[in-house]
């Protein structure tokens, strides 16, 4: 008889509608991940165990939903169709239909997971065999086994208790969103790869929150995210360490849920409670004579009426309804966790001033509020059918407008009570924090910015789930809708006229508040208002107002609703094609719009077309002078200019090419004595035909106008940002250029093959002439900002309520001339004959001394170590937090405000990044303006990693060494974390386009460099380096500093330096104690083992390195900045075991192997050994 009810539950899950609904679409999910997922660098195979365990996990998590939906649907059906009573007097027993109940849910939902692989493995056949790796059956069966069913059980386990014993679908709704909400918690505190900022932290979790994820994807990404591609595409994910302790941990609360569950469930029917009535004593009433009561049951008062009854009744379901305050308090749970993470465990750590602009940026988008959405609309859509109150209700004179609208203002009101929760969040978390700048309005935006695009999925989900009179059902396709709308970019849908309710990804700035985007949030805003208008008027039209009735028939009734409201329909299809029309004027036509796919084409084409003539001799520029004027309340900026122009090449130039970025809407180019001959507006393109050829070292003049619009219709290019107030744009990049641009090129190899050309571009050959301009720039804006730009500030003035400004520079600098406009507050010092200024957004001065500070270091250090500071001023500009951490230009730095301006600080034991970020971009006044490398591979090595290490040694010096070993620290595991998430990891002699080899690995490595030849010495290389290469001599290139620096080592540093620079190489350090004796003298003698490996192509090989080897009288948790070693010993390490004796005054508490961490040791957790 089991096996028969087994069967029988079986095929009635496998009959709902729901389910065939949901096993089509996760056969498609299967397909399309695979097909057109990225799971990391395209040397990963498709069909890789990491990249089916990677689909398996992530969609293991719809497991909550099904199970849901399945259980509310499906097991609570006797409850509904009171068929208990049947079923409790058949001989059926109490463990019987536990089990076969349980298993029929857990089966059903467990065959969506069986089908997701299977279209896995049918999406294989449809990829280029070159994407694929040899097959293995074990790679599709272990994600099912060690993640689909253990997280399939986990769920539907819980989920199934919750409706036995409560026979709730509300119930059912709050576990299946508590059980997500503790995913997302784990997740935060696991740092878990799916958050955004995830991968910058280099923080490594400890075991707990691992341990808190029920689905145990934080140990899966946290293990795999430092894998090789070779693991990725051969390794099965070990069962083992904390993954293993997670899934017996969540196999066994669910099995113990279920045996309590299973001993509190009666397998009988529940006598309903009675209920007792209160004797009243009998009172004398009077009588109310009968009257005829007018009743008019239709116009526009009745219609109020209605609506207002039956608003109170919907409003009292909202919040009266306990399941909705539980999933409520969860939220704000969630929330508060997640903001305060955001908020104080940034990047290195950094702690955030709890500003309200930082704040509201956080809780902007509420889309997981789409869950708590779906959920209760389609408990209202059904409450009235529920109750079997559906035809009573159906049978007045009510209209559907009044039932449509009733349930949207609860819907409307669900939204809002989120926003309100969001905003009290935000306020309890600055009050306790001691920040008592509360910024209401700021906070009163979120109502608008983040509010109305949920109010306009309310209103779409109202629509789909009234499509469908079976609740489960609608259940099902307002997901996939909400799915599709949300990952429409993955299926090529880019464009926002085409994905409903979205909207550009607003950034907020202190300048200008959500500025960039807010005219094209506005309009798309109007667009999906107008579009949402006609979706509700179809779905008063389609009303369900009979307990059964096919779809088709409601549809016939939409005409009668339309021509009702006929004018409210014509003017919403009236704002809604006219607003489609502008926002499609302002981004295809002047916006210049392209998808991925057009504008990876557009690559292969200019590629295809103009790299023949990528040899074709061109000037180069020796002078620049320019007009910029600068529209910023219009959103765009022109440039009028000239070049001096000189031919330095061997050959006559008769052909002059200019292009621009595509980003310029529209350019001009003329030449007295040139004729302009071919134009390609697609590319960007314009030829000029000299009518007496340039002949070498002949010098010519070139004029040129360029118009930029950058409204907000275009997507945000931190670099071109033209804003109300806080205006930046690297100019260089957008004024004319001469030649064939390669980095115009595409680098995706599978496209390059199919389109004809070779997998990898050929690289540009790189001149070593550094040439540099003269420049000669005259800006003006609105009259009430200030410009900065390269260059000493010559005149101001004020004309035509426009303010000008004309700079010049007093030597020759780089082809760099970047600038902002804004409403700036100054601060002014001068040290040492150079004058520094800060110029700030008024209210931000937390950082200014520290910033101060970090100048000047610089200057002093930079001045008496490398080359003297060329010129009379340093200014510092901040700019909106668009533009990352900061960029270094000659003689100016532009800083970005919520690191540098809005960071706290002021924490105990936390990094002062505003002045590791000054002192860094101030170092690059000698590491790519004094000293200009070749560009290529190894450009950033003699730009990035030298201004690293100047910005480790000023750390060093102003704050100690241990402090600096902290700072250290976070770039040690930001590389390990980064160096195996895209392309094969080059040397750091021939970094580019990886910027955790430049920068993390980098600095360390120029810091253990010092450590090891010594600080004065190192620094008298660099000097001799830039005499050696400063303009205008040649540039220097990656090579040419790797062999000075061999030049000047020892023979036994060789081995390292060239691990360094020309070869991928880490280490595997360990120190165990053998021995700590006292001596008769009263000293002791410790001795020691030191393990280190050489790890190098992944290979284990003996070292041949120093190291540093300390003792300390505190315990490692105990170390602070002030803390410095009793012993300290460098020792010269050639094998892989090494036997130390060290001899001390007093018996210390800790002995360390590379105490500051400078070495790249990819487990440090073996490097402190305590002695008892």
């Amino acid at each position: 008889m089991t096996r028969n009810l087994l069967q029988f539950e079986i095929r009635y899950h496998f009959s709902q509608v729901s389910f065939k609904v949901a096993a089509s679409v996760f056969f498609t999910l299967g397909y399309f991940c695979v097909v057109k997922g990225g799971f990391g660098s395209a040397e990963v195979h498709k069909n890789s165990p990491y990249v089916i365990t990677n689909i398996t996990a992530l969609l293991s998590l719809f497991s909550i939903f099904t199970g849901t939906i399945f259980s509310a649907n499906v097991i609570l059906r006797d409850n509904m169709y009171r068929m208990e009573a049947v079923i409790f007097t058949t001989s059926i027993s109490k463990a019987t239909y536990f089990g076969v109940r349980f298993l029929g849910l857990f089966l059903a939902v467990f065959s969506l997971y069986l089908l997701v692989v299977f279209g896995v493995f049918i999406g294989c056949f449809f990829i280029d065999p070159a994407r694929l790796g040899s097959f293995n059956v074990l790679c599709f069966l272990q994600p099912l086994l060690i993640f689909a069913l253990p997280n399939v059980f986990i769920a539907t386990a819980i989920l199934f208790c919750t409706a036995v014993l409560t026979k709730s679908a509300r119930a059912i709704y709050v576990i299946g969103v508590l059980i997500y909400i503790l995913y997302m918690l784990a997740s935060i505190l696991g740092n878990s790869p799916l958050l955004a900022t995830s991968t910058m932290k280099a923080v490594k979790p400890n075991v707990l929150p691992l341990l808190l994820d029920p689905f145990a994807l934080a140990s899966f990404f946290g293990e795999t995210r430092t894998w090789t591609d070779v693991q990725r595409n051969q390794q099965l994910f070990p069962v083992e360490g904390a993954f293993l302790l997670n899934r017996l941990l969540w196999i066994g609360i669910p099995v113990l849920i279920m045996m309590i569950t299973y001993c509190f469930f009666h397998f009988r029917l529940q006598r309903e409670r009675q209920v007792k009535v209160q004797t009243v004593k009998s009172e004398q009433l009077a009588f109310i004579p009968y009257r005829v009561l007018p009743v008019l049951p239709n116009g526009f008062r009745y219609f109020l009426g209605t609506l207002k009854t039956q608003c109170k009744f919907e409003m009292i379901f909202l919040f009266k309804n306990i399941p909705i305050m539980v999933m409520l308090l969860l939220w704000v749970f969630l929330y508060g966790v997640e903001l305060k993470d955001q908020l104080f465990s940034g990047t290195y750590s950094i702690h955030s001033y709890p500003a309200t602009g930082i704040i509201i940026e956080e809780l902007r988008s509420i889309k997981f509020g789409l869950v708590l959405i779906l959920f209760y609309a389609a408990e209202t859509i059904s409450r009235e059918k529920s109750v079997n109150i559906h035809a009573l209700i159906y049978s007045t004179p009510v209209q559907h407008s009044a039932m449509w609208m009733a349930k949207c203002t609860s819907l409307f009101s669900l939204v809002f009570t989120l926003v309100t929760l969001n905003i009290g969040i935000g306020i309890i978390l600055q009050l306790t924090h001691g920040y008592f700048r509360i910024e209401l309005p700021l906070y009163l935006t979120l109502y608008y910015y983040s509010a109305l695009p949920m109010l306009l999925f309310v209103v779409l989900i109202l629509f789909i789930q009234n499509l469908s009179s079976n609740k489960y059902l609608g259940m099902v396709l307002s997901m996939l809708m909400v799915f599709l709308i949300s990952y429409a970019e993955r299926f090529g849908i880019e464009h926002y006229l085409l994905r409903f309710a979205s909207m550009p990804d607003l950034l907020h700035s202190y300048f200008n508040g959500f500025g960039y985007y807010a005219s094209a949030f506005n309009g798309y805003l109007l667009y999906w208002a107008a579009f949402s208008v006609i979706i509700a008027v179809l779905t008063v039209g389609m009303w369900q107002d009979k307990a059964e009735i096919k779809a088709v028939n409601r549809f016939k009734t939409i005409g009668k609703t339309v021509k009702q409201y006929q004018w409210i329909s014509l003017f919403a299809l009236l704002v809604w094609l006219s607003s489609a029309a502008f926002i499609f004027y302002q981004t295809n036509i002047i916006g210049k719009y392209q998808n991925k796919q057009a504008q990876l084409k557009w690559r292969l084409t200019y590629e295809k077309k103009y790299k023949t003539w990528a040899n074709l001799p061109q000037p180069v520029v020796k002078a620049v002078k320019t007009r910029v004027d600068l529209y910023v309340n219009e959103g765009k900026y022109t440039i009028k200019g000239n070049y001096l122009l000189k031919n330095e090449t061997q050959f006559p130039i008769s052909k002059i090419w200019a292009c621009v970025d595509p980003e310029v809407s529209s350019f001009t180019v003329e030449m007295a004595g040139g004729r302009n001959s071919e134009r390609d507006e697609r590319f960007g393109q314009q030829f000029i035909d000299l009518k007496k050829p340039l002949m070498p070292n002949e010098i010519i003049t070139m004029d040129f106008s360029v118009e930029v619009i950058r409204s907000g219709f275009t997507p945000l290019n931190k670099e071109n940002a033209v804003v109300k107030n806080g205006t930046y744009i690297e100019l260089e990049k957008f004024v004319p250029h001469f030649g064939y641009c390669y980095h115009f090129e595409s680098d995706n190899k599978l496209e390059r093959k199919k389109a004809g050309l070779p997998e990898i571009a050929t690289a540009p050959t790189y001149q070593r002439n550094d040439e540099r301009i003269d420049l000669e720039t005259t800006i003006s804006t609105e009259a009430d900002q200030q410009v900065i730009t390269v260059g000493e500030l010559q005149q101001e003035w004020v004309s035509d309520q426009r303010r000008y400004f004309k700079y010049k520079t007093s030597r020759p600098v780089n082809f760099m001339f970047a600038v902002s406009s804004a409403r700036y507050a100054v601060k002014k010092e001068n040290h040492k004959g150079i004058a520094l200024r800060i110029y700030y957004q008024p209210g931000q001065e937390y950082n200014l001394k520290s910033m101060f500070n970090a100048l000047k270091d610089a200057l002093d250090y930079g001045s008496k170590n490398f080359a003297e500071y060329p010129l009379k001023q340093l200014i510092l500009a901040e700019i909106p937090q668009y533009k990352g951490a900061a960029t270094a230009y000659p003689g100016v730095i532009f800083s970005a405000e919520n690191i540098n301006f809005l960071g706290n600080y002021s924490q105990n034991g936390a990094i002062d990044q505003s002045y590791a970020i000054a002192a860094h971009e101030t170092a690059h006044q000698w590491w790519a303006n004094k000293l200009v490398p070749v560009d290529g591979a190894g450009y950033a090595m003699l730009t990035e990693s030298l201004a690293k290490y100047t910005e480790n040694v000023l750390i060093e010096k102003r704050f100690g060494k241990m402090y600096l070993r902290r700072y250290l620290a976070y770039d040690h595991n930001l590389y390990f974390l980064n160096r195996n998430n895209g392309d094969k990891e080059r040397p750091l002699a021939k970094t580019l386009d990886q910027p955790y080899v430049h920068y993390q690995k980098g600095g360390l490595m120029m810091y253990a460099i010092k450590e090891i030849i010594g600080e004065q010495q190192f620094n008298t290389l660099l000097q001799r380096f830039i005499v050696d290469h400063e303009y205008p001599k040649p540039k220097a290139t990656a090579s040419d500093f790797v062999n000075a620096l061999l030049s000047q080592a020892r023979p036994e540093q060789q081995k390292f330096i060239n691990d360094c620079f020309n070869e991928v190489v880490t280490y595997n350090l360990g120190i165990s104690m053998l021995d700590c004796k006292a001596l008769k003298n009263g000293k002791y003698k410790i001795d020691v083992e030191i393990a280190a490996e050489r790890l190098g192509d992944g290979n284990k090989q003996s070292p041949d390195l120093e190291i540093d080897l300390a003792c300390f009288n505190q315990l490692e948790r105990e170390w602070d900045p002030k803390t410095k070693p009793v012993y300290f010993k460098k020792y010269h390490l050639k094998q892989n075991r090494t036997k130390i004796s060290v001899v001390v005054d007093r018996k210390p508490k800790t002995i360390a192997v590379d105490p500051y961490g400078y070495l790249l040791d990819g487990d440090r957790s073996n490097n402190v050994a305590v002695l008892d």
